[in-house]
């Protein structure tokens, strides 16, 4: 089976949860599970030249997973706070002017991106005008055929209009939960239940899937040419729920550009998330 080239770009962060400190960020836990399931995975980010940086360079390097991309600043590395509810909610107390606030934009990049089979971004690591005008270059150099997701992963206030209105627009898929589709919803004005609002979506930016989960209760995933699966989320005793929904990501897009059908996809994305939340922080090999 051919390996795809699996890129993440936005932030990378050392979790600090109560059970200790872990590795962490939307694109390196998608990037994991990408890599979990067959993938050649690299992340976009950056570090800074401390003692952190160079932690989650060896925890990356570990990992078997490619450095070459997650570039070293003058800024610290990132750390965020994370405090759990009684049925393993996250909470994040979330540092700014940090390392990948401050992501390059380089030759070196341009190539990676070049041989990409699917790029995968959010907003939170968008905050800064200076990621945030590199990663739209990044994405907008995506060759033809490259699957670009957009997993919103909205974090506190970092968001807004224009930066979700761009990643949408440029984006295949959106994935976004039952916290941030109404957010979307109040950004566009749109109006109706939560499958009208999926479907305006995608009409009006011309997605092509929209992946919607809603926590313990289902998850839904909807096509362009109108298929839905749904699909119940399954009862585990949850540790936490940090990375779930970026294990799910990279499941549904690693298995879809292995060509499964997307109800295939969405059920193996379902049972690996459901996996994750019964394991302490966002990376757990499976």
């Amino acid at each position: 089976m051919k390996k795809h080239n699996i890129v993440g770009i936005g932030e990378i962060v050392w979790d600090m949860l109560p059970a200790g400190k872990q590795l962490g960020g939307a694109p390196v836990n998608f990037a994991f599970y990408a890599q979990e399931l067959g993938a050649q995975s690299i992340v976009v980010s950056a570090v800074g030249k401390d003692a952190l940086g160079d932690e989650i360079l060896e925890k990356v390097k570990g990992f078997g997973m490619d450095i070459t991309a997650i570039q070293r600043n003058d800024y610290p590395t990132s750390t965020v706070d994370i405090t759990l509810t009684g049925d393993g909610i996250p909470t994040y107390v979330i540092r700014e002017q940090v390392a990948w606030d401050y992501i390059d934009h380089s030759p070196a990049i341009d190539k990676i991106i070049a041989q990409a089979d699917a790029i995968c971004w959010g907003s939170l690591a968008q905050r800064n005008k200076v990621s945030r005008g590199n990663m739209q270059d990044m994405i907008a150099l995506a060759p033809a055929g490259c699957l670009k997701v957009f997993d919103i992963n909205i974090r506190l206030n970092y968001f807004s209009e224009e930066v979700v209105r761009r990643s949408i627009e440029q984006a295949d898929i959106l994935k976004l939960n039952e916290d941030e589709l109404p957010k979307v919803a109040g950004l566009f004005a749109l109006k109706g239940d939560d499958l009208e609002i999926i479907r305006q979506l995608m009409e009006r930016f011309r997605l092509t899937y929209v992946v919607y989960t809603r926590g313990a209760e289902c998850s839904i995933v909807v096509g362009k040419e109108g298929q839905i699966s749904h699909i119940d989320t399954p009862k585990v005793e949850v540790a936490d729920t940090v990375g779930a929904g970026d294990a799910f990501t990279a499941t549904f897009v690693t298995m879809l550009l292995q060509g499964a059908p997307m109800e295939e996809c969405h059920r193996r994305a379902v049972n690996i998330s459901a996996f994750v939340c019964t394991q302490n922080g966002a990376i757990t090999p499976l």
